[in-house]
């Protein structure tokens, strides 16, 4: 079960100690030791099993006023991602959210390959609540898995070609190009115009900026440029991200977890998807999550516990994780969000539980366990794009 308030609190007080020490440690050229929280230098002769040798990994979790909350992350915040699947996302508001009222919905064409891969994502605003939302749909479609393969670190199983690479974000880092591509089609497609004019409207209001797998990896970029461009803070935004691909290098990774106090990415048990793109690096740069991930690893089931992690990524939290799940991917807090979202988000959840569950995931490791590494790859794709259109 997720801990107390006062629980947090203390744990909070007594990791921003610690990550000063280790920020001190790594500036001075040193690794820090997670298992006794102290700085042990370059020395070969002190044993430490965990150790931190990169300042975003420093023990650290978000100070209590940007505490992660399960129940608003489940009854309020997947209703408003699962609506980006739907051409009326107000449906899924009405049944779910009926304060919140869609703006527009905007499509664009993200592919130079093919004419019918199209990115989708809608804003909203709520009076009551006092807030304005962009939501950024998944990927969609045999032609868009695709497009996303290609983020591989080698050539396509499809076609002879060399992946896209990584591309200048700013001056805050890189981010992969695949995704750069996909957010600039939507943003300029008319996304950003509407955003603009709901803040315009309401500028008093805070900003929710949320997606779900490739989705969520365009708010990620979005929730940057916002912030770059001066249309808002990052002290005024809530970035949650489902299933969220790895898409930023370490500079940028570092910059948005130093700017934005209340940015989560949550990952369900063995979800691949997070731990795309599968290979260290991308023409050589190495990508990275930036803070903070929650972790569920058990079927997201209300009342199921998670790990607010202390390290950002690699290798720790769900990245020490090496039997991969499609099926995982798939199920959030323990819905089928595609068939939710397709059916308008009804009021009854318990039509739209998972399918697949604990059993199949295992039997699906298993299965993977006794196939090559690019076998397992492609199966994922295969799947992916089956379960996409169940």
């Amino acid at each position: 079960m997720p801990a107390s308030p006062a629980a947090y609190l203390l744990l909070h007080l007594f990791l921003r100690l610690t990550a000063k020490t280790c920020f001190e440690c790594l500036i001075d050229g040193g690794q820090f030791c997670l298992e006794n929280n102290k700085c042990i230098g370059n020395s070969t002769e002190i044993k430490c099993e965990k150790t931190v040798d990169l300042s975003i990994n420093c023990p650290s979790v978000p100070a209590l006023q940007y505490a992660y909350d399960d129940e608003f992350v489940r009854y309020t915040v997947l209703p408003v991602i699962a609506a980006a699947r739907r051409p009326d996302p107000q449906a899924c508001l009405d049944n779910q959210l009926p304060t919140m009222k869609a703006f527009k919905r905007r499509e664009a064409n993200c592919s130079s390959l093919f004419s019918d891969v199209k990115c989708a994502g809608y804003t909203g605003y709520d009076e009551t609540r006092k807030l304005i939302v962009l939501s950024i749909r998944g990927s969609h479609g045999v032609h868009q898995y695709y497009d996303l393969w290609k983020i591989g670190n080698q050539k396509s199983l499809f076609l002879e070609q060399i992946p896209d690479g990584t591309v200048p974000f700013f001056d805050v880092g890189r981010v992969t190009k695949v995704f750069h591509d996909n957010f600039e089609s939507l943003w300029f497609g008319g996304l950003g115009e509407d955003l603009h004019h709901l803040i315009k409207t309401y500028p008093d209001f805070e900003i929710w900026i949320t997606g779900y797998s490739m989705g969520a990896s365009l708010a990620l970029i979005t929730s940057a440029y916002v912030a770059l461009t001066g249309m808002s803070h990052p002290h005024n935004m809530k970035v949650i991200l489902l299933g969220c691909p790895r898409c930023t290098d370490y500079q940028f990774a570092m910059w948005h977890s130093m700017n934005f106090p209340y940015s989560y990415h949550i990952i369900h048990a063995h979800d691949y998807a997070p731990r795309v793109p599968f290979f260290d690096n991308i023409d050589n740069i190495s990508l990275y999550h930036p803070r903070t991930e929650v972790w569920y690893n058990n079927e997201m089931k209300e009342g199921d516990g998670y790990i607010i992690c202390e390290q950002a990524d690699q290798p720790f939290c769900s990245s020490q994780i090496q039997n991969l799940s499609t099926p995982d991917h798939m199920h959030y807090f323990n819905m089928d969000i595609t068939r939710w979202a397709d059916h308008g988000c009804p009021k009854n959840r318990e039509d739209f539980k998972p399918i697949f569950g604990t059993h199949q995931r295992i039997i699906f490791e298993e299965e993977k366990e006794n196939n090559s590494p690019v076998n397992y790859h492609f199966l994922v794709a295969i799947v992916s794009i089956l379960l996409n259109f169940i």
